[in-house]
């Protein structure tokens, strides 16, 4: 925990965010400041040459951290942190006319809706989904971000009364190949790096590294404690809910 002055801002930080990153200031001079969390400025997006912009007046990051977005006049701004490079990214802006200044901004929990408020008191709400995919027409993904996906049955709800879950990768690592398996009770996705295993019935989500070729491995659900997952000799166990390997023998 950080006491005293962490930050010196030229000018009043009219919106401040903190992301999985950066601290992220902006203000009157129509800059967007990328600081450390020692204070020290990593990045900037500079707008004061563009004669269509007015000041910032507000900042939300998403749940995740990876995604940011600034408002101002009839305008808001929105930014992807590339986690590989280190580094953010603009991705584009969404011009609303009449809404006046940006005054609010606040993002759903599991990311899928973004709220403005604006000055002259209404309240607008987005959609904030990168894509959507069905699993066998039984489960509906929803991709909010690169590491974070919304998993949740068509029906409503599922065979054991699971109503989906967020299933996030908690290194920021984008997740990709999301399948429900073990007769619709077990998830089981990937990352580049990690290996991301759910009970669906209990709401228990586990991340472990894996560096295992993706499509050699046969996954056993026979426990509904732990998943086997067997691949070139060597058996693994991982317990739903635990982000280390229980264990492996060859």
């Amino acid at each position: 925990m950080f006491k005293g002055k962490i930050i010196s801002h030229p000018v009043p930080p009219y919106s401040v965010a903190w992301s999985s990153s950066s601290i992220v200031v902006a203000g009157s001079d129509k800059r967007v400041v990328m600081y450390t969390k020692m204070g020290k400025i990593h990045q900037q997006f500079d707008y004061s040459r563009d004669a269509s912009e007015r000041e910032f007046s507000s900042i939300v990051t998403s749940p995740s951290g990876q995604a940011l977005i600034v408002g101002s006049y009839n305008r808001i701004r929105i930014f992807d942190f590339n986690t590989s490079r280190g580094m953010w990214e603009e991705r584009g802006t969404r011009e609303f006319d009449g809404i006046y200044t940006i005054t609010s901004l606040a993002w759903k929990r599991d990311g899928s809706r973004l709220v403005c408020g604006t000055l002259c008191g209404a309240v607008e709400m987005f959609d904030s989904v990168l894509r959507r995919s069905v699993w066998k027409n039984k489960w509906e993904m929803t991709y909010v971000g690169p590491s974070q996906v919304l998993v949740k049955p068509l029906a409503g709800s599922g065979p054991f009364g699971s109503r989906g879950v967020i299933l996030r990768s908690q290194y920021g690592f984008e997740i990709h190949d999301v399948r429900i398996m073990g007769k619709d009770r077990y998830l089981v996705a990937r990352t580049n790096e990690t290996l991301l295993l759910g009970d669906l019935h209990r709401n228990l989500l586990s991340e472990v590294h894996w560096a295992v070729e993706p499509g050699t491995e046969k996954f056993y659900f026979d426990n509904e404690n732990v998943c086997m997952i067997f691949s070139a000799g060597e058996l693994s166990l991982v317990e739903y809910g635990n982000n280390d390997l229980l264990g492996s023998v060859r």
